[in-house]
């Protein structure tokens, strides 16, 4: 496994640290030369890249790898395409393609969007296979509570693009009360948002706790019903759901998140469009009144057989057999089992 930098100051402040992987070896940010000798010195691997143009390792590898004629794909998340910006984005990732999309074996995308950028701008639909973000979490024993309050966790940045301060003021024109949330994080949004709060008389429904290190963070699911990411700017996946799931609580998404097309509505979650008014708010009025959906533990087995490592190594095996051997083209996991 070859990385620009173990990890990010942010991750690390969220309490992340350098995975140990069993058979696997760590080279952080290698030379050029050294990319070129380990792509050189595995001419019989399957290289995945990380991405597709950016980055010094997936240039050189990208680069060296076409020359040696390699086994080479690519995981990638859609990019923004809004704006000036989003269309020069477009022509960037168009004109790589002329040159590297023909050596690329296989394209992992992220989320449907991720499925329609690569698709659009030339990658050849046989090879693009959606994507996910698989994680695998120790999960405790739910708590079961009957006070019939609506329990609902979120945990991130409270800034303008994960779209919580907007989905605190849809949550807020509720008629049901009968819910309590919690919110992980900071960020520039988080004084307007308690201000909010405050003003609206809400302090008894919506608590504001800081944010806390990643193994500390994944037990307080078992005190929640409902897991919440409300993006309004691109969100490639949107692991927070995946953690939400695995631990058996439905989920409440935009579209905009990657994630939301694992979200079966009125089973394990609903999901909105923030271009559609009365669509979050909807929503919102779904899950307070709670009828209809999956209990925990089947949210939590489907899951498991879906969103979590194990079924994420199981995938890309099939994917690879699809690729290299010719057989069938699998579906991803959270479509082919239903819950």
């Amino acid at each position: 496994m070859v990385v620009e930098r173990d990890i990010s100051p942010y991750r690390e402040n969220m309490g992340w640290e350098v995975p140990k992987i069993e058979g696997v070896t760590i080279e952080v940010a290698p030379s050029r030369e050294r990319i070129k000798k380990i792509v050189d010195t595995n001419r019989d691997a399957i290289h995945v890249l990380s991405g597709i143009k950016g980055s010094k390792i997936m240039n050189v590898s990208m680069k060296r790898g076409a020359k040696r004629k390699v086994r080479m794909g690519s995981m990638s998340e859609p990019y923004d395409r809004t704006g000036i910006k989003g269309r020069l984005r477009d022509v960037k990732y168009w004109y790589t393609g002329l040159f590297f999309y023909r050596h690329f074996d296989f394209l992992l995308a992220i989320g449907k969007e991720g499925v329609n950028t690569y698709t659009r701008i030339g990658f050849n639909a046989k090879r693009v296979f959606p994507w996910a973000y698989f994680v695998s979490v120790d999960a405790p024993e739910k708590q079961q509570t009957a006070d019939g309050i609506t329990k609902i966790i979120y945990a991130g940045r409270v800034e303008k693009g994960k779209g919580i301060y907007p989905f605190v003021t849809e949550l807020a024109k509720a008629e049901n009360k009968r819910y309590r949330l919690d919110i992980y994080g900071s960020g520039p949004d988080e004084d307007k948002l308690k201000e909010f709060v405050q003003d609206n008389a809400l302090t008894g429904n919506i608590y504001f706790h800081p944010f806390l290190k990643y193994n500390e963070m994944v037990k307080q699911y078992t005190n929640y019903d409902w897991v919440v990411l409300p993006s309004t700017r691109k969100d490639g996946w949107g692991v927070i759901i995946n953690e939400g799931l695995l631990n058996g609580l439905k989920a409440i998404c935009s579209n905009i998140c990657g994630v939301s097309w694992a979200i079966a509505d009125k089973r394990n979650g609903v999901t909105f469009d923030w271009r559609k008014h009365g669509s979050c708010s909807n929503a919102i009025d779904t899950m307070l009144a709670g009828t209809g959906f999956a209990n925990a533990a089947d949210i939590q087995e489907w899951a498991r057989r879906s969103l979590s490592g194990e079924a994420g190594a199981a995938y890309f095996l099939e994917i690879m057999d699809n690729v290299y051997d010719k057989k069938d083209k699998p579906s991803p996991p959270w479509l082919a089992n239903k819950i």
